[in-house]
């Protein structure tokens, strides 16, 4: 009964302590005046963060497009090592090629150059 009866005289005295302060608030001039600079305050820190999620939602947006831009460049720029490199490749195929191309030209060339002196040294025999 008595742990009942401290729990009513603690609500009884949160109740009073509300009250007095909507009175505060509500009925009486400074209070209407601390409650109108409460709102006014409230509405100026709405209004500022607003205002600052706009312009990091802004400046996130640029980091992002700037980020973008980046990556497409890293990306033509592999794009382009990868060909030149692939060209330069070719390129050595080819040059190579062309040399053993001519190198079997000359060999061919010179065997039948020495078949003919054979040939040419034996009639002559």
């Amino acid at each position: 009964m008595e742990k009942n009866r401290n729990g009513l005289v603690a609500f009884a005295l949160l109740g009073l302590a509300v009250g007095t302060a909507a009175y505060y608030l509500l009925g009486t001039e400074d209070g209407k005046k601390q409650l109108d600079r409460a709102n006014d305050g409230i509405k100026s820190l709405t209004k500022s963060i607003k205002e600052l999620s706009k312009k990091e939602a802004k400046r996130a947006s640029k980091l992002a497009k700037s980020a973008k831009d980046d990556l497409e460049n890293l990306k033509d720029r592999a794009k382009n090592a990868g060909r030149d490199a692939l060209d330069k490749a070719s390129s050595k195929a080819n040059e190579w090629a062309n040399r053993a191309s001519d190198a079997a030209n000359s060999a061919g060339n010179k065997a039948e150059e020495i078949a003919d002196k054979a040939k040419s040294e034996i009639k002559n025999a």
